[in-house]
């Protein structure tokens, strides 16, 4: 998981996430398209190597370097 940079926005959006924000509710706060959002969480995903945000939200409740940078 080391490997697993995420970008600033990445970071923002997985932050929403685990505070259990939905696409339209991240899209709206982060000044997003929803499509943006969708694209930003699959990225995040591959490099969590996580299938869905739950498993997202789960490793970064777990691993909170993640969200450092």
């Amino acid at each position: 998981m080391e490997d697993a940079k995420l970008t600033e926005m990445e970071r923002l959006v997985l932050k929403e996430l685990v505070n259990g924000g939905s696409n339209k509710i991240i899209a709206q706060k982060l000044f997003l398209s929803e499509k943006t959002v969708k694209n930003h969480l699959s990225s995040i995903y591959k490099k969590l190597n996580v299938k869905n945000r739950t498993n997202a939200a789960v490793k970064c409740i777990e691993s909170p370097l993640l969200m450092l940078g």
